[in-house]
């Protein structure tokens, strides 16, 4: 698009911002990563029976290896079995350490601030030199992020995550394994979660950073990143309320180390984000507390990853149909968790909004469209 931006009227801009991206869903991964959540799940679940952990915390207990072996196997997917074995086996292993980090600093603030300012600080590093090293620091920064605002594994001894990580782990390779006997144009292809809209690099260039204007605007939307999430890591765990935990996934979604911040994000994470209450509020009202509000989180699950690249706000509307129905719980009421929701959500988009402000990523202090050209760096 030319220069000539500011003549194109409001709405027009807002019809642009909720367009599809020219990419298709990616239904057979989002169904893929449920399938294997289900499997680890069980096995992880079976294995801590088998040794004798309380029947009514195994859930609380098997969470961290499900969600270290969900992104484990979401980071493995595309490529050949060998790299793909590879992949799996490195970030299963690694999802223990930064569970166990997680887990370690949700009682002193000041970690917790550094600790997640520097996840992002790293994702941020690896998006600058693209794919598919954006994509590996977002599924690191994940990995770190989900079991921290959760508080999996709080309370649980070692030798009982060690148990189920290496379960996790060995499970995991089996189902990627098992992912590649599908055949080619049935199987889930490679996620590129992030929007660099770069090229791979050739592999003897592998390492090399992307060119500017990006590059600038990248590491100021890290720097912005490492500060907004250090800062909600700092009173979430300072605060202690649990419900502050709906500002800190608004803040990284709306400022991501890797994806910089635009007017089109924010409608659709305002847009994705209304439309989960209404879904919600509906779940509360027509489906009966209990387990079989589990099939909504698959749902959600499904659609969160398959809508990631195609549509942002359909991609909220999921991940907030899972967080709310996770978090809260399947056996309540889920009015009061909506209403924090919703309120922590308008909180974390100011903040986010006022940080894009002091640290804006082009040459004026001024919120862009994403279909807007970027102006040359300084």
């Amino acid at each position: 698009m030319s220069g000539n931006t500011s003549k194109v009227s409001f709405p027009l801009h807002v019809k642009r911002a909720f367009q599809p991206e020219p990419v298709p869903a990616m239904v057979r991964v989002g169904i893929a990563v449920l399938v294997d959540m289900i499997v680890v799940a069980v096995v992880v679940r079976a294995s801590l029976t088998l040794v004798g952990y309380p029947d009514p915390d195994l859930t609380h207990a098997a969470l961290p290896a499900v969600f270290g072996g969900m992104f484990g196997f979401l980071g493995s997917l595309g490529g050949t079995l060998k790299s793909g074995l590879i992949r799996a086996f490195v970030l299963t292993v690694l999802s223990l350490p930064l569970t166990l980090i997680a887990i370690g600093v949700w009682s002193w603030p000041i970690a917790a601030a550094l600790a997640l300012a520097a996840a992002a600080l790293l994702t941020g590093m690896l998006a600058w030199r693209g794919e598919p090293w954006a994509t590996l620091g977002i599924v690191l920064i994940y990995m770190y992020f989900v079991p921290y605002v959760f508080q999996a594994g709080r309370g649980v001894e070692l030798k009982y995550l060690l148990i189920t990580f290496g379960v996790m782990i060995v499970t995991t390779l089996v189902l990627r394994a098992v992912a590649s006997l599908v055949p080619k144009k049935q199987a889930p292809e490679r996620i590129k979660a992030s929007d660099d809209a770069t090229k791979a690099a050739p592999a003897h260039r592998k390492f090399e950073l992307v060119p500017e204007p990006q590059l600038t605007r990248l590491r100021r939307t890290t720097i912005r990143s490492a500060i907004g999430l250090g800062l909600g890591a700092l009173l979430l765990t300072w605060w202690g309320d649990h419900n502050a935990v709906w500002l800190l996934m608004t803040l990284i979604a709306l400022v991501p180390p890797s994806v910089p911040l635009t007017i089109d994000r924010v409608l659709q994470r305002f847009a994705g984000t209304l439309l989960a209450m209404i879904v919600l509020t509906v779940v509360d009202v027509a489906i009966p507390i209990g387990s079989g509000r589990l099939v909504v989180i698959a749902v959600g699950l499904v659609m969160t990853i398959a809508y990631v690249r195609r549509s942002y706000a359909l991609s909220v509307l999921g991940i907030s149909c899972v967080a709310v129905l996770a978090y809260a719980g399947v056996t309540v009421p889920l009015s009061e968790a909506l209403l924090w929701r919703g309120f922590d959500t308008l909180i974390g988009a100011a903040i986010a909004i006022v940080l894009t402000l002091l640290i804006p990523v082009g040459r004026r202090p001024k919120p862009v469209w994403a279909h807007e050209e970027p102006a040359p760096a300084k």
